[in-house]
């Protein structure tokens, strides 16, 4: 596909005209049966390209390039697909409403193979039809975007895949995939097609972080070292460095870079853990998963220290899931919750034996610390930040915020943790082995 055709395919429109193409979603109408669907009254294709074409006649859209340029772009409103399985991952953290009431964007189908599942998510999405497997939903859409919505890995590769095959964009749950090698190959699946993939690694795009990545030599000083915790709740140990270390991690990177290598010590019950203790996780499908007390160490190409912890004894001490960045002047710490929240400290001398430290929430605010955006709050808030971002990369052809290739290297310092603890030797990055480093076959 060309950049002109691309450009087509994917430039927005607001309400206004949506509304004037009739492609504001009306009442179910009476179905067309067709086998392994769900389906509402559609107007036919060709009368949707031509309400189109009389909406955009009619006012224009974008700003000229030139005040001599006369062309009006002729914008289509994109056609999305949510992927789910009630009972092995669901639909993620929101991630089936994640194109409502979005100008532009017109969710046409929702897929779902538990058939109880699949009525509830219709009705509650309004998508236009159902299908009872994300295969058969390709088989009669032609989606552009997809989300690919469950927490499970299990499927990620294969409902990826498939989008990217039929021609869509994709926003997947994280983690990413079970293996490097799966995200490698769906990296360039992507890359062949000219399709972009985002991640719902939401922190990336908040608002605060961003400010707080530009203003952090203001803040703190020269960044020197980060301290990261995990939630430590039951999953403890591999599962939370696996569910939560991949949004932290991301972070990680775009405050110290790239990877040198890494060293860990992973503890099973208290005794030293190898690869054949891994084990699954009791209520998620995600793959093995190694530890219940992990201590892991990076150094960074930029020279920070990167220190990763996830150990009951460290739960009460440290308090939230997040980070802690240490700078030659302040230190911040990052509560990592969606949205999250911040916190700078106010140091004391430090030549004082009784000096004392001071935390205060930042930035100051007037009002509601997390404001509502475009009139959502939560995770539903941090989820419409990151597509926004994702259909602006798509309509100019960059790189999103929270990129599939990012999220492949915050899964690769997850999975250099496990290689470095499970062997007792460092983890050199870029990792030459891209299978699961806990499978049989890395044995």
């Amino acid at each position: 596909m060309g950049d002109d055709e691309l450009t087509r395919r994917t430039v927005l429109y607001g309400s206004a005209g949506m509304a004037a193409a009739g492609m504001i979603p009306v009442a179910k109408a009476s179905p067309k049966p067709q086998p392994g669907d769900l389906e509402t009254e559609e107007p036919p294709e060709e009368a949707i390209e031509e309400a189109v074409e009389k909406a955009t006649d009619s006012e224009e859209l974008s700003p000229k390039a030139e005040p001599a340029e006369e062309e009006i772009i002729k914008r289509k409103t994109l056609k999305a697909a949510v992927l789910g399985h009630t009972g092995a991952g669901n639909f993620g953290h929101g991630l089936d409403v994640v194109f409502n009431r979005l100008d532009g964007v017109r969710l046409i189908a929702i897929s779902d193979e538990d058939d109880v599942g699949l009525e509830k998510a219709h009705t509650r999405t309004g998508a236009i039809n159902g299908y009872e497997s994300y295969q058969k939903l390709f088989e009669n859409e032609q989606p552009d975007i997809v989300a690919v919505a469950p927490r499970w890995t299990d499927q990620h590769h294969a409902m990826v895949e498939a989008a990217l095959t039929a021609g869509a964009h994709v926003y997947c749950e994280k983690p990413f995939t079970r293996t490097l090698k799966e995200a490698d190959e769906l990296l360039k699946l992507a890359e062949d097609h000219n399709l972009k993939i985002a991640v719902a690694h939401q922190m990336r795009c908040d608002p605060y972080l961003k400010r707080f990545h530009a203003e952090q030599k203001e803040l703190i000083g020269e960044l020197l070292e980060m301290r990261v915790y995990g939630k430590m709740d039951h999953r403890v140990g591999g599962e939370d460095m696996l569910v939560l270390g991949t949004h932290l991690f991301d972070i990680v990177r775009l405050f110290g870079g790239e990877v040198q290598y890494c060293t860990a010590r992973i503890f099973k019950d208290g005794s030293p853990a190898i690869a054949e203790d891994a084990h699954e996780s009791k209520k998620e499908n995600l793959g093995p998963v190694l530890g219940n007390s992990i201590r892991a160490e990076f150094v960074m190409d930029s020279g920070i220290s990167v220190t990763f912890i996830s150990d009951e004894r460290y739960r009460e001490l440290v308090g939230p899931w997040g980070i802690e960045f240490i700078g030659t002047k302040s230190t911040m710490r990052l509560f990592a919750n969606h949205p999250p929240t911040f916190s700078l400290l106010e140091r004391g001398d430090p030549r004082s034996a009784d000096r004392f430290e001071t935390w205060k929430q930042w930035p100051e605010v007037d009002g509601e610390y997390h404001p509502m955006f475009e009139k959502l709050t939560g995770m539903d808030s941090a989820n419409r930040r990151v597509i926004k971002d994702f259909l602006d990369a798509i309509e100019n052809n960059r790189e999103p915020e929270s990129s599939g290739k990012r999220a492949m290297k915050a899964l690769e310092m997850i999975h250099g943790v496990w290689q470095a603890g499970s062997t007792m030797k460092r983890a050199y990055f870029p990792l030459t082995n891209r299978l699961h480093p806990l499978s049989e076959e890395s044995r």
